[in-house]
């Protein structure tokens, strides 16, 4: 009987010692368990943090690219309407010179206008380039025309020619007191444009000096009909280089 007792009080030791064992155990793991938990909610908060400073960078780049914005079109606006006022000169100055001081007039070739039309949403583009001579010595008066296109090719710039891009561009011109020329030519939706480049060369003779013109329009500028973003009248950079 008392061996039975002795065998009795040792598993009930034992059971304790297991279930204390168990109780450390379990206690161990929940405190790991608590740290890992403790550890993943200091970070959701410095993720939380770190998000709303990044939320309040993007709405001040946002107001700030707003601001620019504005200014741009401020700009833009106010660089059309100057050279709109300079277009108004010039004609003026062009027809008093005429009159009064015509010895003062280059002889040659001129280019007086260009302008761009898109049909629709399609990437057709119609051109009207319009040439004319100063009234000094008017004679018959022929030439070359190139007209190309500066294009992105990565991070640099490529010139492709109109001819090269539809067959009812032309070449050349002849006219005595100005001449209209329109072609029409399709561009690639992946190409990007950065300016059109009108080029004229006149060979020289008995009349006139050997003249090469040239006339750069940016593209945006010249393609855009909203003022809201871009001004409508054409950007142009005159190079123009008679040749002696």
């Amino acid at each position: 009987m008392k061996r039975l007792r002795n065998s009795v009080i040792k598993w009930l030791v034992v059971a304790l010692i297991c279930l204390l064992l168990g109780f450390l155990l379990g206690k161990f793991k929940q405190d790991i368990l608590q740290e890992k938990l403790t550890v993943m909610t200091l970070d959701l908060q410095t993720m939380k943090v770190r998000n709303a400073r990044l939320a309040t960078d993007l709405s001040r780049l946002q107001v700030t690219s707003v601001s620019d914005q504005q200014t741009i079109k401020s700009l833009i606006q106010g660089h059309k309407q100057l050279q709109d006022e300079l277009a108004i000169v010039n004609n003026k100055l062009f027809f008093y010179q005429g009159v009064i001081s015509p010895e003062l007039e280059t002889v040659g070739v001129k280019v007086h206008s260009f302008q761009m039309t898109q049909h629709g949403q399609s990437e057709n583009w119609d051109y009207e380039l319009v040439l004319m001579q100063s009234q000094k010595g008017r004679r018959l008066l022929k030439g070359n025309l190139d007209v190309s296109l500066s294009i992105f090719e990565g991070e640099k710039l490529k010139n492709i020619k109109l001819s090269d891009l539809s067959d009812s561009v032309e070449s050349n011109f002849k006219f005595k007191y100005f001449q209209t020329i329109q072609g029409s030519f399709s561009l690639p939706a992946e190409i990007t444009v950065d300016e059109v480049i009108v080029q004229l060369s006149v060979v020289g003779n008995r009349w006139y000096k050997a003249q090469n013109v040239e006339e750069r329009y940016d593209w945006r500028v010249l393609t855009t009909e909203d003022i809201g973003d871009l001004s409508e009248f054409d950007s142009r950079i005159n190079v123009e280089n008679p040749v002696e």
